[in-house]
């Protein structure tokens, strides 16, 4: 992978798709590893294991570096400085709007806080860095499918009731492995979240070719975003559901690369979703594990697929797909 193209660097963007460990610089998670003096389980070394930089063969192998990224925060202090290196960061590639996905029931565990606390903790320390840096950032808390039931879904519901007052909460996600499947009585709980309380839906499927789940997300659920959405390769009626509905695919380029999931990015599905008119927005995942940010993405659709018009509105589709009330 190189480094971001000038040429992209300098367009406004916005990111859609971004998990917040993920965004982090490489050199500021080992720095806050040493200075709060984490132990580092045996096996796994942060000078080599927070990157992936070649294909790998399986989700598991992929999810490597969030074994030493779920080590942080530790203590409020540090969520502070993990997320204002994530803001100055997307900054420098030209992002001017972010909605950040985090688990709050990893850092509540972490951190022996209650799950409302941990959100409290996100929000303030987003608003924080949204005024140092001038980005504006919205969290889109996520629900784990390593650690995912009904009820967890109840608890994040009254936890973001009780600490939303700045609408800093956007959304809500599904994120993890999909072929770990999910409690289907979920979809009440993303329900509840788009029609009682206004969020935004984003669901990770399609990731791992698994066509249900999209069906699931979008028929069960109300997704108004699909993050990856790969199944349409292997299911073309998705694409028709997805086009009728308007319903937005987060695209995820190098990540989708990265975790084997298709074997060249000619090959991607996006080219279907252009050819079938499902809206879709260029997206990093996790831009500093990939060391691959935005404009790179944008650099390496246009060689890909360079008879598209797709770069010419990314901006406005970003941002009309985004789930912040202006």
């Amino acid at each position: 992978m190189t480094g971001p193209s000038s040429s992209f660097t300098s367009l406004r963007k916005a990111e859609l798709h971004a998990h917040l460990n993920g965004c982090i610089p490489s050199a500021v998670v080992q720095d806050l590893l040493r200075e709060f003096s984490v132990p580092i389980p045996e096996g796994l070394n942060p000078e080599t294991d927070l990157q992936i930089r070649e294909p790998v063969g399986s989700l598991a192998e992929y999810f490597k570096p969030w074994c030493l990224l779920k080590l942080l925060p530790v203590g409020k202090t540090c969520l502070d400085r993990m997320i204002s290196s994530a803001l100055a960061s997307l900054k420098v590639d030209g992002v001017d709007y972010v909605e950040l996905r985090n688990s709050p029931f990893s850092i509540a565990k972490q951190n022996s806080i209650s799950l409302e606390e941990s959100l409290q903790w996100l929000m303030d320390s987003l608003a924080a860095a949204v005024a140092q840096t001038g980005v504006d950032a919205r969290l889109i808390p996520s629900l784990s499918r390593f650690d995912c039931t009904p009820d967890h879904g109840r608890k994040l519901l009254n936890a973001i009731k009780a600490t939303n007052r700045r609408n800093i909460i956007v959304g809500v996600d599904l994120s993890g492995d999909e072929d770990k499947p999910v409690d289907p009585a979920l979809s009440s709980f993303f329900r509840k979240a788009k029609e009682d309380m206004g969020l935004g839906i984003s669901i990770h499927a399609g990731e791992t070719f698994i066509p249900s789940n999209i069906d699931w997300a979008v028929t069960e659920c109300g997704a108004d975003r699909i993050g990856h959405g790969l199944a349409v390769a292997r299911e073309p009626r998705l694409l028709d559901l997805l086009a009728s509905r308007r319903i937005c695919v987060e695209v995820c380029l190098s990540s989708n690369l990265l975790t084997g999931r298709v074997s060249s990015i000619a090959q991607h599905p996006v080219g279907q979703l252009i050819a079938s008119g499902v809206p879709f927005v260029l997206c990093t995942d996790n831009p500093s594990v990939h060391n691959v940010p935005l404009s790179e993405e944008y650099a390496l659709f246009l060689k890909h697929f360079p008879n598209s018009n797709a770069l010419d509105s990314m901006y406005e589709n970003q941002l009309k797909y985004a789930f912040r009330k202006v």
